[in-house]
């Protein structure tokens, strides 16, 4: 009876045992499959499944008139999961050989401890098909797309370039990215158990969505025009650079943009990274008389002179420690304003800028924009250097009149003369013009003219004045262009030491202005880096001369019918 109670318990305590045990596995069963099911999926599915991100075929660039600047081709990525690579020395012989690389930097590749490893990036599809058409083990191909540029070095500091992922770099790539990138897909590979992708398992787990298509304010034609005369005279001058912004006056559009030397995107490693630069937008410098449109205009504006009133112009004149002359040693004389500014004469400006004064004369450099961004639609732009007036010295005020001592922006000082030319009002310069999508163009609102900086009459007087630059005897005579009116200003300014305070006797030559000065619709601004001779109106201004002959023609605008 004993050993029976024994014996009964005994059992009672393993089947509670088994029971308990049974419970605790149907329990973790549950905790996995049920409870924790979605956490242990997502650990399977990592352990099983490598992604891979696709890039989306980027946005077409154009230009003004639907002319392609920046496309996207289909090619092919070719990679190699290594370890189905048996015969190493043989398929890295092949395709050394159909990819023209050595065979060595391909073995390498080949041997990588790795289940997954590219070959090549953006390969041409029909060198990607003699690849494919061996059929060589290991070997995989994911369609991709790269980008084009099918005009070479066409405006390519304003479009920039991209990575190897597509993704915008530099220029308006990078600036519209989100509009050019599109989204980017996704494809699995599944793995093998010891974590190798598995050739032939590729599956698109979330599909790419491409980029939207942009049209641009630029021209290609005048473009294109630009771009050459500019290369010429860097050869004609032995100027460093050359830098040109053509815009329309009234819509802030910007027809051409341009600096020599350039580069082709297309040909990344032979790319001068100085060459990228936009300098008209990322670049600031002293612009000399050009900017004695902005004092001229401030003087006119608060009725300080008219273009008539009669100046004694010293022969020299001395502002706190220093004395300012004009270029050429000229003695005392009688110059009216117009041609104290058509002549451009240093010590007449600074004469009339000591009668406006320091403060009206900060306030209409601010107003036209000097020292501020101009908001146009590319990355990285410089605002240029306008102390505050609470720190200008006693010299400040006469050399700022003259362009010194003061930076400004080549695009800047495009709109400054743009401002006149249109009346008066702010520029607001951009490239976009329009999305492109599949119910047509749809136009972005940007560019228009801004707030009101001169008035209508002061702008007439201006322009009249800016017209006189022109003649025979004035220095912006090379700046004339047959059976056109064409106001405009010159400027020769000592390059700032980068090093330190002062000047080191290089110099900056420019030439700003617009036409037809009647019904002015085109400006346009060229500096030129370190030109010989070093004048604005004898390098500067026939550069001047050709761009806007080309463009009045190009733009089909009315000659004036008395200049015929």
């Amino acid at each position: 009876m004993a050993k029976k109670k024994t014996f009964d318990k005994r059992f009672t305590t393993v089947v509670v045992v088994l029971f308990l045990g049974f419970a605790f596995i149907a329990g973790k069963l549950v905790l996995i499959q049920v409870i924790q099911a979605a956490h242990y999926k997502k650990l399977a599915s990592e352990q099983r499944d490598k992604t891979i991100k696709v890039i989306p075929p980027r946005g077409v660039i154009m230009d003004r008139d639907g002319e392609v600047l920046a496309i996207s081709e289909e090619c092919s990525t070719v990679y190699a999961t290594p370890y189905l690579v048996k015969d190493k020395k043989c398929v890295s012989r092949k395709i050394a050989r159909v990819l023209g690389e050595d065979q060595g930097d391909i073995a390498r590749k080949l041997g990588a401890n790795s289940g997954f490893v590219y070959l090549e990036r953006k390969l041409d599809n029909a060198i990607a098909d003699r690849l494919k058409k061996m059929n060589l083990p290991g070997i995989g191909f994911i369609n991709e797309s790269k980008r084009y540029y099918p005009l070479g070095s066409l405006a390519s500091q304003t479009l920039g370039l991209v990575d190897v992922d597509n993704k915008g770099q530099a220029g308006l790539e990078l600036y519209y990215e989100d509009l050019l990138g599109g989204k980017p897909g996704e494809v699995l590979l599944e793995r093998d158990a010891v974590g190798n992708p598995i050739p032939g398992t590729e599956k698109k787990r979330r599909a790419e969505v491409d980029g939207v298509d942009i049209q641009l304010t630029l021209d290609k034609d005048i473009q294109s025009c630009v771009e050459e005369a500019l290369a010429s005279a860097i050869k004609k001058y032995g100027a460093r650079a050359a830098t040109s912004v053509v815009m329309d006056c009234n819509t802030g559009d910007i027809l051409a943009m341009a600096t020599a030397p350039t580069f082709d995107a297309n040909k990344r490693e032979k790319i001068d990274p100085q060459a990228m630069r936009n300098r008209a937008i990322t670049d600031a410098y002293e612009p000399g008389s050009a900017l004695k449109i902005v004092t001229a205009s401030a003087a006119l504006q608060e009725g300080v002179v008219d273009p008539e009133t009669v100046i004694q112009v010293q022969s020299q004149l001395k502002v706190a420690d220093e004395v300012f002359k004009d270029a050429e040693p000229e003695p005392t004389r009688h110059l009216n304003f117009t041609q104290i500014i058509s002549q451009s004469s240093n010590v007449g400006t600074i004469q009339v800028a000591q009668s406006l004064g320091a403060k009206r004369l900060y306030e209409y450099l601010d107003r036209f924009g000097l020292g501020h961004k101009t908001g146009v639609d590319f990355p990285g732009e410089a605002t240029g250097v306008l102390n505050p007036l609470a720190s200008w010295s006693g010299t400040s005020l006469p050399t700022i009149a003259i362009g010194q001592g003061i930076s400004v922006t080549p695009l800047q000082l495009a709109c400054v003369a743009g401002s006149i030319a249109n009346g008066g009002r702010k520029i607001c310069p951009h490239f976009m013009n329009s999305q492109v999508v599949a119910r047509g163009a749809v136009d972005m609102g940007l560019g228009g003219l801004g707030e009101e900086v001169l008035n209508k009459d002061t702008s007439r007087k201006m322009t009249g004045i800016l017209e006189q630059v022109l003649l025979p005897n004035s220095t912006g005579k090379k700046a004339a262009v047959n059976y056109y009116r064409v106001a405009g200003k010159t400027g020769t300014a000592a390059k700032a030491n980068s090093r330190g305070p002062g000047y080191f006797g290089r110099y900056m030559a420019t030439f700003v202005g617009f036409a037809p000065a009647e019904r002015p619709r085109v400006v346009c601004l060229v500096v030129l880096d370190e030109p010989t001779p070093i004048w604005g109106g004898e390098t500067a201004a026939p550069l001047f001369s050709e761009i806007m002959g080309f463009s009045m023609q190009h733009l089909k605008i009315p000659p004036d019918p008395w200049l015929r």
